[in-house]
């Protein structure tokens, strides 16, 4: 802490003032929209509601075409004696010409 620092100007601070229950209702009442207003909001809440149920949905994995760009091989590598699976599709690895990036596919 440094040395020039008056300690008189913290301990004269004022502590903020307690809100009460009577104001909390008074701003409330006073926040709330009235008339055509509150009716469009509710209109637009039931919309928004709608919205969110159909945009928000479970995480898909994106689909690759392994016919087309090729397998992608498993970081475990290839096994000797049995066929490694592709990471993306799931299908059996039988060639290294069917993996990703190995030969021109057209």
């Amino acid at each position: 802490m440094p040395q020039s620092m008056d300690r008189s100007l913290i301990a004269s601070t004022a502590r903020a003032r307690r809100v009460t229950r009577e104001e909390i209702v008074n701003l409330k009442i006073k926040s709330e929209p009235k008339g055509i207003k509150s009716w469009f909001r509710g209109v637009g809440n039931v919309f928004k509601t709608i919205g969110h149920m159909f945009s928000v949905g479970p995480k898909v994995k994106p689909i690759v075409d392994c016919k087309v760009s090729g397998h992608v091989m498993p970081a475990s590598g290839w096994p000797a004696g049995k066929l490694p699976q592709c990471v993306d599709c799931g299908k059996h690895i039988n060639d290294a010409t069917q993996l990703r990036n190995s030969v021109w596919k057209k």
